[in-house]
Order: C-alpha cells, then structure tokens, then sequence
C-alpha cells in the first residue's frame, strides 16, 4: 500500500468507493429518476457532472440526506375526546 493511500483512508485489500448513477441513486432512495434529477437542481443532493455525464458518490449522498434532512416519526392517530 503506498503512502497516498494511508493517507486517503483505503485500507488494504479493500478498493476505492466509486460512483453510481442517477438511476442508481433512485434504486437506492426508492425514488423515481426524475425526482433524483429535481433534487440535483435544487441541491438536496450533491453529484459530480463530467462532460454531460451525472455520478454520485453514495457516501456523500447520504451523508447530505442525514446532515440536511430529518427523519420523521409517523403521527399518531388522535383518539376521540370522550365526554
């Protein structure tokens, strides 16, 4: 292992996170393409555009989604008030 990837975090035997697509990301997310294509324009998830390409670090993505966004408990049904 050289010096660059000590530094880098990579440990022995094990290979560089890649990237993954738009329609990956929507696989993962469980949502539609172009859902994934709307966050991108707003900025609710962060890519990487080479040429006319999208790539997607999922590490990076989901670290955003947990930084950015919270999670929500489902509400409770109110019970009838009895009188």
């Amino acid at each position: 292992m050289t010096t660059t990837e000590t530094q880098a975090g990579v440990a022995a035997g094990s290979e560089p996170e890649g990237y993954i697509t738009k329609r990956e990301v929507a696989r993962r997310i469980k949502k539609t393409v172009r859902t994934v294509e709307h966050w991108q324009r707003t900025g609710a998830l962060p890519y990487v555009k080479i040429g006319q390409s999208v790539l997607f670090k999922w590490s990076d993505v989901e670290a955003h989604l947990q930084t950015n966004f919270r999670i929500c408990r489902p509400r409770l049904e109110k019970q009838p008030v009895a009188s």
